[in-house]
């Protein structure tokens, strides 16, 4: 009969021995643990899914393009390459779902001409794919994520064109 009851008080018994072994922490490691917990949930909130993806630059302007670089979002560190044309196989780091408000800086040089930078929209997208850098006259830049390379006629900016579209995002 002893043996039922303990095993009844059992559960009771565990949590009892378990709660007088707990302490609370000293205020500033309290205070460490609070700021700690903060940060994994920002960290939480804010995470965004990337796919690595190759950048690719084309030249609209009147002057050959001779060097070009664009900045990750969240970071400062650039990718980019020579001469617009072909395909760097760079691996930037693109969210996986477009969101308004995403702005990148490029970085470009024009043959004989000093370094340019601007920062610019990236245009609406359905899924990341390659970025592509559109350099125009005017210090014109326009960034695009496309699976369709700019001579295809399903590209977003058309290959020929000399004028850019507008900067404000496509809906």
């Amino acid at each position: 009969m002893l043996n039922i009851k303990l095993k009844q008080f059992a559960p009771l018994l565990a949590l009892l021995a378990l709660t007088a072994c707990a302490t609370p922490l000293p205020p500033e490691q309290q205070a460490k643990a609070d700021r700690m917990a903060a940060l994994y949930k920002n960290i939480d909130d804010n995470y965004v899914p990337v796919d690595y993806i190759p950048i690719s630059c084309v030249g609209h302007a009147d002057t050959p393009v001779t060097g070009y670089s664009i900045q990750d979002l969240a970071t400062t560190r650039e990718y980019g390459g020579g001469r617009c044309g072909g395909t760097n196989a760079a691996g930037y780091p693109l969210p996986k779902q477009w969101r308004p408000g995403m702005k990148v800086k490029v970085s470009w040089k024009l043959d004989g001409q000093p370094w340019r930078e601007t920062t610019t929209n990236i245009m609406r997208y359905e899924s990341a794919e390659v970025l592509f850098i559109h350099i125009f006259n005017n210090d014109q830049v326009r960034v695009v994520s496309s699976n369709v390379y700019p001579s295809g006629p399903a590209h977003p900016i058309p290959f020929k064109s000399k004028i850019p579209p507008p900067e404000e995002q496509r809906l």
